[in-house]
């Protein structure tokens, strides 16, 4: 027993050196009504708040209204912000919205914070916390109360929960302010979603920063945007765009509903991204090329996103079995040097038996130079609940395919080729979560067990830039994109394109050193050069 009672007075004493040097300027006792503490109720369901064992339960039944309270303090733009939150999430639902990792325009459950310059804050959810945009952790936060710390310090927003390091937060407070006053806000911060979470306590504080904000290693311009047109009777939304050389960049467009299948167009640009032709003849294709890539003697080989496996007779329309397990067929391109004419062949497909019936062509695709190419894929499984990601691999120009390697379980990889042998891999987390990466050390042939980031959501895309920074982008919501100044071990330098809503896919390309031409469809077929400096 003494030597449990020494242990307990031993990490007191150290909690107390961590938190000795904090001003504490708000606090919040869920034992008692947040209204006689000093907060003001926000949005007429927050009449509903009972304090239930010892935390205020606030329950949000309403679409129209927000059920939270706000304090105001004073902002001290020198100082270190710390906020602690002790919380439990019961559930949240869409309502009349759409969950998705973060709520921008707020959340069912969530702490938010703003102070003078910024704003940004954590959202709750039973299965995960966020930020209000792109960092996510999955964790248990129904089940029982936690202790969330948020330091913040410039731009960025540490995330401990109970004293351990979840999110390092580069980044992550980035919302310009819409008041000049400091708060800090709890509860059901948006009227269209629902929820029930039980707050125990908040305290707010600011403390002289340990160390001043970190030095950025690099200068990031980003223009203004312009819009890219559809063809002629389509619209168009996620874009994959490629680099083929010769100053011919080319973009592979969905012009469907997002169902499989669903038809895709064309597009070619000779200025850098600035203006774009739709190609004739690639318009509204159920089996138009996705990938381009230019091979040795100078012309451009394509492969279709979609293919297909033959139904045998007698069976399911919804699931379509061929006669050899393991073999799909698709259609591959071959474009004159200039773009500007093609010829379209059958191909085939072999992967192991037992996938899905479907193999659908990615964005990456790789001329290894000894006369084979190398294509990013994945397939649902056969019972639809799954996706698993590969490399395929072509040694006759696209007319047949290999299973090479397999990447791991998640659709929408993206991979980056960082030497000769060298390769890494993201992979997109169903049900929507951080980012899976993976690593080769052979030339794509075996990889190493994923790691999860703490960004992620749709469709990742990567480029190593001509002056060695691998860039990706990134969406849903808003669209983003990070920076990897040591081949993607590490990511930092995160940047909001925009936080606007559509299908928030997205694509980048360097198009002259030091450029990026970043394209995305929020919420239509936009881009902005993206200028990067290093300035170590």
């Amino acid at each position: 027993m003494m030597k449990l009672i020494c242990l307990l007075l031993a990490a007191t004493t150290v909690f107390a050196a961590k938190t000795s040097d904090i001003t504490w300027l708000l606090h919040f006792d869920g034992t008692r009504s947040p209204q006689a503490q000093g907060w003001q109720p926000v949005g007429a369901a927050s009449a509903s708040a009972t304090v239930v064992e010892g935390a205020l339960r606030i329950r949000d039944t309403s679409t129209t209204e927000a059920a939270g309270f706000r304090a105001s303090w004073t902002p001290d733009p020198a100082r270190e912000l710390v906020i602690e939150a002790r919380a439990r999430v019961e559930s949240v639902s869409a309502g009349e919205g759409r969950l998705r990792i973060g709520q921008s325009e707020g959340a069912p459950a969530a702490l938010w914070i703003g102070n003078g310059r910024f704003q940004e804050g954590l959202v709750l959810r039973p299965d995960r916390i966020t930020n209000f945009l792109d960092r996510v952790v999955k964790m248990d936060a129904r089940k029982k109360f936690h202790t969330y710390r948020l330091e913040i310090l410039g731009n960025d927003m540490k995330v401990f929960v109970d004293g351990e390091l979840k999110m390092r937060g580069e980044g992550a407070f980035w919302k310009a302010a819409t008041s000049p006053e400091g708060f800090v806000q709890f509860g059901s911060t948006s009227a269209p979603y629902l929820g029930e979470s039980h707050w125990a306590s908040i305290r707010l504080g600011i403390r002289q920063a340990a160390a001043a904000p970190r030095k950025s290693k690099l200068r990031i311009t980003v223009s203004e945007s312009w819009d890219i047109p559809p063809a002629p009777g389509t619209r168009h939304t996620r874009p994959f765009v490629h680099d083929v050389g010769q100053g011919i960049l080319l973009m592979s467009a969905a012009q469907g509903s997002d169902a499989w299948y669903e038809p895709y167009g064309v597009l070619k640009s000779t200025d850098q991204g600035r203006t774009w032709q739709p190609f004739d003849d690639l318009q509204l294709k159920t089996f138009g090329p996705q990938a381009f890539v230019r091979r040795p003697e100078g012309e451009i080989l394509g492969v279709s996103r979609w293919t297909f496996r033959y139904a045998l007779r007698g069976e399911s329309p919804r699931f379509h079995f061929p006669h050899e397990d393991g073999v799909y067929l698709g259609m591959s391109y071959r474009f004159d040097p200039r773009a500007e004419r093609f010829a379209m062949y059958e191909n085939t497909v072999r992967v192991p038996k037992g996938m899905g019936f479907t193999i659908i062509f990615n964005r990456d695709i790789f001329d290894l130079g000894d006369g084979s190419v190398l294509a990013s894929v994945y397939c649902p499984t056969v019972d639809g609940n799954g996706r698993r990601s590969f490399l395929l691999k072509s040694a006759d120009g696209g007319k047949n395919w290999e299973h090479y390697s397999t990447l791991g379980e998640g659709p929408e990889p993206s991979v980056a080729r960082l030497s000769a042998t060298e390769f890494t891999a993201l992979l997109r987390n169903n049900p929507p979560g951080p980012f899976l990466q993976t690593w080769s050390r052979d030339q794509g042939k075996t990889w190493s067990p994923p790691v999860s980031l703490e960004v992620g959501s749709v469709d990742p895309d990567m480029t190593l830039m001509s002056h060695g920074v691998l860039a990706c982008s990134y969406g849903r919501p808003g669209s983003n994109l990070m920076f990897s100044l040591d081949g993607g071990r590490t990511w930092g330098h995160h940047t909001v394109i925009t936080e606007e809503r559509g299908f928030n896919y997205t694509a980048i390309r360097e198009v002259r050193p030091g450029r990026l031409l970043y394209v995305h469809d929020a919420p239509r077929m936009r881009a902005v050069y993206v200028d990067v400096e290093r300035v170590e």
